[in-house]
């Protein structure tokens, strides 16, 4: 309730958007085994960005026009990402919800 009397669509985590991100790109890649169910999918993304810090943007010309800091910090972000989504996989697979 009380996020939405204070939110607008311009906040977002860009975490969110980086670990998709190497998700779609394991899968693009065919490297390693990715189970490709909406739920196992949810399930990784969930996992590894419980594990990740989070990273908030609010307003567009940070999200389009990002300062030399902001770049560096998300260009961290991908390395982070991956390594957490690739424990997410792997957990996943291991122990799968769907």
């Amino acid at each position: 309730m009380y996020k939405e009397m204070y939110y607008n669509d311009d906040l977002e985590n860009l975490a969110e958007e980086v670990v998709f991100e190497q998700i779609h790109l394991l899968i693009e890649a065919g490297e390693i085994e990715v189970p490709d169910s909406e739920v196992s999918i949810q399930d990784i993304a969930a996992i590894a960005l419980n594990r990740m810090p989070a990273k908030y943007v609010c307003n567009f010309l940070e999200k389009q026009q990002p300062g030399e800091q902001l770049q560096d910090e998300v260009k961290d972000l991908h390395k982070y990402a991956k390594r957490q989504v690739l424990k997410a996989i792997k957990k996943v697979r291991e122990t799968p919800h769907d």
